[in-house]
C-alpha cells in the first residue's frame, strides 16, 4: 500500500509592514524634496570633459540663450531680495514688500529694470509663459544702458562669497558672450566657471 503524502499548505508572506514602510519613505521624500523652479529660458549647453563641478550654493549664474539674450540669477532667496533693494536704491526705484517677495522667488530673470514691476505683477503662469527680452548689456561692459553690471555688482554687495558661473547655449553667438565677459572684466572679475553638459572621458583620460 503506497505511503500517504501529507498535504502541503502554501506559504504566505504578510506584506503589510513592508507597504507601511514604503509609504512612510515616499511621504518623507515628497515632503522634504525641493522642487526646481522653472528657468527663464531653455538653454542647451555644449558638452565637455571636466573633473570640476560647479558649486551648488553661493552661486551667481549668468545665462545666455541661443538668441543672445542674457538672464541673471543667484541661488539664495534672502540675498535676491537684498540684491533688488541694492539695485533699487542705486537707481532710485521703489519696490513694494509684495514685489520684493515675488522677486525673491525667481531663480533667474531676463527683463530690463523698466519692465520689472510689470513683470512681477503678472500671475506666475503668465510670467512663465512670457518670452523675456533679456538683461541689457553692451560691448564696453560699463555703459549706461548695461544693466547686467548693476546686477553683478549689487549681488556681490549682498553676498561677497558668490561664485560666478556662465551658462551659454550651444549655438549662442560669440559677440553676445563677449559682452558678458566685458561686463565682468569691467569690474575686475576674471575668474568664473562655465556650465557645460557632461561627456564620458576617453579611455586613459585623467583630470589634472
Amino acid at each position: 500500500m503506497p505511503a500517504v503524502k501529507p498535504k502541503r499548505a502554501s506559504s504566505a508572506v504578510d506584506m503589510t509592514a513592508m507597504c507601511d514602510v514604503a509609504f512612510l519613505l515616499l511621504t518623507f521624500f515628497i515632503l522634504t524634496a525641493q522642487f526646481k523652479a522653472q528657468d527663464a529660458a531653455s538653454i542647451e549647453t555644449p558638452s565637455s570633459i571636466s573633473g570640476i563641478k560647479v558649486p551648488d550654493k553661493d552661486i551667481m549664474t549668468i545665462s545666455l540663450d541661443k538668441d543672445g539674450k542674457v538672464y541673471f540669477g543667484i541661488d539664495n532667496q534672502a540675498k535676491r531680495r537684498e540684491m533688488l533693494e541694492n539695485v533699487a536704491s542705486a537707481k532710485g526705484i521703489s519696490f513694494t514688500e509684495l514685489e520684493k517677495q515675488k522677486f525673491s522667488l525667481l531663480p533667474n530673470f531676463g527683463v530690463p529694470l523698466a519692465q520689472m514691476k510689470q513683470f512681477l505683477a503678472l500671475e506666475p503662469e503668465k510670467r512663465n509663459q512670457l518670452k523675456q527680452p533679456g538683461v541689457p548689456t553692451d560691448s564696453t561692459g560699463a555703459g549706461p544702458e548695461n544693466e547686467l553690471k548693476e546686477w553683478v555688482y549689487n549681488s556681490r554687495k549682498a553676498n561677497n562669497d558668490l561664485r560666478i558661473a556662465i551658462k551659454g547655449d550651444n549655438v549662442a553667438k560669440f559677440p553676445a558672450f563677449k559682452n558678458i565677459l566685458a561686463t565682468l572684466q569691467a569690474q575686475n572679475i576674471n575668474k568664473f566657471n562655465l556650465i557645460t553638459g557632461t561627456e564620458a572621458p576617453p579611455a586613459g583620460w585623467t583630470a589634472d
